[in-house]
């Protein structure tokens, strides 16, 4: 974390949504109208030039057709995470939804662009303080009001808990609670992956949390393993962000369920496509079995 700005993978992940807005087909996975804005680079010909230099970085470890496909492969996964958040909420405020805590926000645009699907609810941006407040920053460049339902809240990972950030930032722990945590658990070693599973799972039933997460390989239906992210730790640890936890589903379930979580779906790629694309893979051209989201109830 350099002093004044936002984490480097928080930057690269705007950069991509905001990549996605600019040049995905239809229909796009992910309508993020705010996500340019929030980088801080002036206009889609920035946006397109940061892109173009991670290929580069990663066509320097295979070629670039390869380093071609897998940047189109992140940029979809990077905006599905989100794309699932949209998709779950209604649902747990069907539930009794009070809260929704964004944890290691980032860049994250949700609490601006949906503010009917955060209307009426209490919403938390969890993250370092650095990043926070290189956020608001752009945020008030790009005349982008924060929600008066909006709450910011400081998580010194150092000094604190993520259960004493939460408290002192007015989190209640007895209210109905949405967590998303995008981008972040790779970024964490396997106790402060347990930990964190640990306070989520200690909200009130019918709370619900949204991740996204690294496995170490998949196996395709031609029956070939196929280990994904070999480049992406590579570049990733160049950035000063390395690569800390890798889990398999199995893995994964047992931790939930241990935390407190009595439901856990995994969420194929395939099943993504169906449901939010109607079948059509353009906008994310990922493996059928490839796993990299899930959804957790209490």
């Amino acid at each position: 974390m350099i002093k004044g700005q936002p984490s480097r993978t928080a930057l690269l992940t705007a950069v991509q949504r905001a990549h996605h807005y600019q040049t995905a087909p239809e229909p796009k996975v992910l309508r993020d109208n705010l996500a340019m804005a929030l980088t801080g680079l002036e206009g889609p010909e920035a946006v397109q030039g940061y892109i173009d230099t991670m290929v580069q970085t990663f066509a320097a470890l295979s070629d670039h057709e390869t380093a071609t496909i897998f940047m189109d492969r992140i940029d979809g996964a990077v905006c599905m995470r989100s794309r699932v958040v949209e998709e779950e909420l209604p649902a747990a405020r069907e539930r009794g939804l009070k809260q929704l805590v964004i944890l290691g926000a980032g860049l994250d645009s949700t609490a601006y662009r949906c503010t009917d699907l955060t209307e009426n609810l209490e919403v938390f941006e969890v993250d370092h303080p650095a990043t926070q407040a290189w956020k608001r920053e752009q945020l008030k460049k790009a005349n982008i009001a924060v929600p008066k339902n909006l709450t910011f809240v400081p998580f010194d990972f150092e000094n604190q808990t993520l259960a004493q950030a939460l408290e002192a930032g007015g989190v209640s722990a007895d209210k109905v609670t949405f967590f998303t945590w995008l981008g972040v658990q790779m970024y964490l070693t396997d106790e402060a992956v347990k930990s964190t599973f640990s306070v989520m799972g200690a909200y009130p039933k019918g709370s619900e949390m949204v991740m996204d997460y690294i496995s170490p390989s998949y196996v395709t239906a031609t029956g070939l393993v196929e280990n994904s992210v070999d480049q992406l730790q590579e570049v990733v640890s160049k950035m000063g962000e390395p690569l800390k936890s890798k889990y398999y589903e199995s893995e994964l379930e047992e931790m939930l369920t241990s935390a407190g979580f009595s439901t856990v779906n995994f969420l194929s790629a395939r099943w993504l496509i169906d449901n939010y694309l109607g079948g059509k893979k353009d906008a994310f051209d990922m493996p059928d079995e490839a796993t990299s989201i899930l959804t957790a109830v209490i």
